[in-house]
């Protein structure tokens, strides 16, 4: 169980350490800019359905190797921990947006 969580996390931090990061030039001039916020959170909502998709991807992995090894497979258990880890970054990207839409003036606080 420790390893597969071992190389579970070892994936991860793999995948997220190649990603390419904002793809917008980001104006030096005005570094609070409403259209920085706006190219910021673009990135963030973009991220947030990534997430999304490798959360569901981990779901359906988890009901074949459930079916595959049975409930209590550590295969199970890897890939449902993965799907939730994804799931809690989408909602994490997704807040980060609604920051930058409300810091561009896009979005009203609900604080």
């Amino acid at each position: 169980m420790r390893t597969v969580t071992l190389l579970c996390l070892v994936g991860l931090l793999f995948a997220t350490g190649c990603n390419r990061g904002l793809s917008a030039q980001l104006d030096a001039d005005f570094p609070n800019s409403n259209q920085d916020h706006l190219n910021i959170a673009s990135y963030y909502s973009r991220q947030a359905v990534l997430s999304r998709q490798k959360a569901s991807e981990q779901a359906n992995r988890a009901l074949t190797y459930e079916q595959l090894f049975g409930r209590d497979s550590d295969w199970v258990a890897g890939a449902q921990m993965l799907t939730q880890f994804y799931e809690d970054a989408a909602r994490e990207q997704d807040r980060q947006a609604n920051l930058h839409l409300e810091l561009a003036g896009r979005r009203p606080s609900n604080r």
